[in-house]
């Protein structure tokens, strides 16, 4: 499944948007108090648009770590391959997670370090390290997670870190970038006393795990080259059954994880900005959705005013609308809506009294306002600032907050 044309035609719509408002900026009189927000402004709104590309994950550890599993967990359903007894994953791969025909999230799935045997998928690679930078040279990851099997923490560890090093010190010479690393602790049921599930409460399980988190988090802070990539370690359950076939869901009898929403917001929280929206759609975590959503809103509302300030009687209507529908698009895509105007279409069916609305406050704003002389241009960038903001508004309770309003 591939992004569909007409997501691809307002993307590059969008991409255009922002080269016209900054004409327009370019072209302001210095003296226009809203010129020197305008970049914070443009930068907001091109994160958004970067963030449209899907975040791209490279999980890495050692042989039967649980690798494959995790991803599964992340994803809420089968787009990895797992195997009971054997290494499984051959070939470092960059795997998909869609949702509705949209990319979401890549995940590069590796062999396991310091393997005993080959895996049973081929792999043209010699070995787990070649084959991870062979995926690595095609493109850069957003974010490492590391993982080591909570019972093994003591045990051949080093000789992970050293792979991982080598690996980080590779990407950062190819890319020149010093890529944000987590530790996953992984089958953390399986710490003392071994218990597939367990109550939060049982006191002995968590010290026990919390001492492997901190013994862990100490290996990798003691070595120098991995310090200041290491950001922190998550203890996680990954277990899960799933209904046949591939992207089968999990059963939901049959669901054990632990912890994995925690462990995708520190994913959110030190993947780079632009990335973020992807991931708060993923996952459908709703406070990142909304701190998404209201920046988008922010940055098209303070632009909206920018534009405005124009001294030419309606220029500025077509870059406005432009960016309110972006904005709406946005919203509706942080909500697992489909890029495209058809989101604008659909929200105008019931949000038809605000659109209304804020087109025609817009137009007063641009034509009539501007003829009051001196502020003129002022109240136009007032008006329209307000008009984008309360269509934003609107656009999130019909979107994320299912037609509910702020409390």
């Amino acid at each position: 499944m591939t992004v569909s044309d007409d997501t691809n035609k307002a993307i590059n719509r969008s991409e255009a948007l922002v080269t016209e408002i900054l004409k327009i900026v370019d072209n302001l009189p210095n003296f226009v108090p809203l010129k020197g927000y305008s970049q914070e402004y443009l930068n907001n709104l091109r994160s958004a648009m970067q963030g449209l590309r899907s975040p791209r994950i490279m999980v890495i550890g050692r042989s039967r770590a649980g690798k494959s599993s995790l991803i599964n967990a992340i994803c809420g359903l089968r787009v990895a391959k797992m195997s009971d007894t054997k290494p499984e994953t051959g070939e470092a791969e960059w795997k998909d997670y869609h949702h509705n025909g949209v990319d979401l999230l890549h995940i590069l799935d590796t062999r396991g370090l310091q393997e005993a045997e080959a895996p049973r998928q081929a792999d043209s690679a010699k070995d787990p390290f070649e084959s991870i930078m062979q995926a690595v040279n095609k493109e850069c990851p957003d974010v490492v997670l590391f993982l080591c099997k909570a019972t093994e923490v003591h045990s051949g560890s080093q000789e992970d870190i050293d792979i991982c090093i080598s690996i980080l010190t590779k990407i950062d010479e190819k890319y020149k970038r010093r890529l944000p690393v987590i530790g996953v602790l992984t089958q953390c049921d399986q710490v003392a006393p071994p218990k597939l599930t367990w109550s939060t409460n049982d006191e002995r399980k968590n010290r026990n795990i919390d001492a492997q988190v901190k013994s862990f988090y100490g290996y990798l802070q003691q070595r120098e080259k991995l310090r200041f990539h290491i950001k922190d370690v998550v203890p996680t359950v990954a277990y899960a059954e799933y209904e046949d076939g591939t992207n089968g869901l999990i059963l939901p009898d049959e669901d054990y994880r632990w912890n994995i929403t925690k462990l995708v917001e520190t994913m959110i929280k030190y993947t780079p900005k632009e990335t973020r929206g992807s991931f708060a759609r993923m996952a459908h975590l709703a406070d990142f959705q909304l701190t998404a959503a209201n920046t988008v809103v922010a940055a098209c509302s303070g632009l909206s005013g920018v534009v405005s300030v124009n001294p030419i009687p309606g220029a500025a209507i077509p870059v406005v609308a432009a960016i309110q529908t972006f904005m709406v698009m946005y919203i509706g895509w942080l909500a697992g809506r489909e890029f495209s105007e058809q989101t604008v279409k659909d929200f105008a069916v019931t949000g038809g009294v605000a659109l209304g609305a804020n087109a025609g406050m817009v137009g007063i704003a641009d034509i009539a306002l501007k003829f009051i002389p001196g502020f003129g241009s002022v109240l136009s960038a007032g008006a329209s600032t307000i008009a984008t903001k309360g269509l934003g508004d609107t656009a999130i309770v019909h979107f994320l907050n299912n037609g509910k309003a702020y409390s």
